[in-house]
């Protein structure tokens, strides 16, 4: 059964990203070349775009910084183009738009705690570039399903505070300047507390924005934000969907997907029955339409904190080939 690559690493910001960069070398080069191939003649002209966007980036998060050249370095690719990767923002901020068909999330709570799925969808190449991530640094012991070319972070994981982030793409209107969503929900991985993540969506000027849901013991945060809005939904113990539109007041500047909206609606409706980790594993993989397991979902998770394993599928899944991983050595 084929599994993902797990980067096992500790050390300093720049250290961990070389480990990285090492490990994922090869899929690193090939995104990159298919970037430049897929953009052609602009791509150019969008690594110019970058400068600003970098030093933004930096005046808040240089350590994020320093990873991102640890990866470039571990690599042995260009800074600024693999920074590219890491600002998806400034392809919509030149006026491009993509869509966001991406990610199911299902929370489901079990005493006193949450067991969280997550399909991660996006296009079938990626499926090279996704490995584990299982690093410490800063004294904060991060492990999830992650993009070789990225910060932690953009898809889902858990850390040694206890603290879930699974995050699903938003499409909407209003872009700017400011810090790339991906190093925003990096930084939130590094939070010890459910209110310190909204400090950063408070304080740290947003070049677009994610759908975070976050997790810690028994509450369930669901932060939808823009590059200028956020809004909260807190939950407590109660059952919980996302996918990639928006479920608050900031509908209204939602660009529109009908897809997710019916993935939405579809398992909403069976929320009632989904009760376990195996019901979980049966609705990530569901075939059927509208299709919760997509032509792009290139990997699955399923979090369960209240036995502290993790639930992780390569590929699209099905309930057998999740594989088990301890997350004792994490949440100890």
């Amino acid at each position: 059964m084929k599994q993902f690559p797990i980067v096992r690493a500790e050390g300093s910001h720049y250290e961990v990203g070389v480990a990285v960069g090492k490990t994922m070398r090869q899929p690193i080069r090939n995104l990159l070349d298919r970037e430049k191939a897929k953009f052609g003649d602009t791509f150019v002209h969008y690594v110019d775009m970058l400068p600003p966007f970098i030093d933004v980036t930096k005046r808040y998060f240089p350590q994020y910084m320093d990873e991102v050249r640890g990866i470039a370095d571990g690599a042995g690719v260009d800074f600024q183009t693999l920074f590219f990767t890491n600002c998806r923002e400034v392809v919509d901020y030149s006026g491009s738009t993509s869509t966001a068909d991406h990610c199911t999330i299902v929370a489901i709570p079990q005493g006193n705690q949450y067991i969280v799925g997550h399909n991660e969808d996006w296009d079938a190449e990626s499926l090279e570039i996704l490995y584990i991530f299982d690093a410490v640094t800063d004294g904060v012991h991060i492990i999830g399903l992650n993009y070789g070319d990225s910060v932690m972070g953009d898809s889902v994981s858990v850390t040694s505070h206890g603290l879930i982030q699974a995050i699903n793409d938003l499409q909407h209107h209003d872009t700017q300047l400011g810090v790339p969503k991906k190093f925003i929900a990096r930084a939130i991985l590094d939070c010890k507390t459910l209110e310190d993540a909204e400090e950063i969506m408070k304080t740290v000027p947003r070049a677009a924005g994610f759908n975070h849901v976050l997790v810690q013991g028994q509450r369930l945060w669901n932060i939808e934000s823009s590059a200028k809005e956020y809004i909260i939904e807190k939950i407590e113990l109660n059952k919980y969907v996302h996918t990639n539109h928006y479920v608050t007041e900031l509908k209204r500047i939602d660009k529109g997907n009908q897809e997710s909206e019916k993935r939405y609606a579809k398992v909403e409706e069976r929320l009632g029955d989904i009760n376990s980790v195996g019901d979980i594993k049966q609705l990530l993989s569901d075939r059927t339409d509208p299709r919760i397991c997509r032509e792009g979902t290139i990997g699955s998770v399923i979090l369960d904190m209240p036995n502290k394993v993790a639930h992780m599928a390569y590929g699209q899944p099905t309930p057998e080939t999740y594989v088990e991983y301890s997350l004792k050595h994490v949440l100890s």
